[in-house]
């Protein structure tokens, strides 16, 4: 082997390496980036789902639940069964209390329409407003998770910071 094709074959050998180094950072930031548009998404549903929750509070009439094709709530599990699987705990704590608003708010509503006078004394703004913090609590906690996850800072994703004025 003559020594220009040894320091051929070095130069391949090293344009080889960077080019494999190269696509693996290139992977790298791409999954980042990916993950980070997902992690967005998802905040930005579950920033959806707690105006729509702080809008049934407003409503006249609780209305009831988005259809599935509409629903904020199902996008974000639809996200994090896809993209954040290590994110199920605080996702079902996240559905449980909604379960729990549900059903409050559906009670609410038969005893407003069956019997105005026993539902205006049966203290429903405190029972709400409980119910609200421990939305805003497993609300809290799956949104800092999602920023953690993010990589970096999100502009605009505090879905915690709604109230239900």
């Amino acid at each position: 082997m003559s020594l220009l094709q040894y320091h051929a074959l070095w130069i391949a050998i090293a344009l080889s390496g960077i080019a494999m180094a190269s696509a693996l950072i290139t992977h790298r930031l791409r999954m980042r980036e990916l993950r980070r548009l997902q992690a967005e998404q998802a905040l930005e549903a579950l920033a959806r789902y707690c105006e729509w929750l702080a809008g049934q509070r407003r409503a006249p009439v609780f209305q009831g639940e988005l259809p599935p094709e509409r629903s904020p709530l199902v996008q974000l599990c639809a996200l994090q069964q896809a993209a954040f699987p290590e994110l199920g705990r605080p996702t079902v704590a996240l559905l449980l209390v909604h379960a729990r608003m549900l059903d409050f708010l559906w009670r609410q509503q038969g005893l407003r329409d069956g019997d105005t006078e026993a539902w205006l004394e049966s203290d429903h703004d405190a029972r709400f407003l409980a119910l609200w913090r421990e939305h805003g609590a497993a609300v809290h906690e799956l949104a800092v998770r999602l920023r953690d996850r993010a990589g970096v800072p999100l502009a605009d994703a505090e879905p915690e910071a709604v109230f239900p004025a």
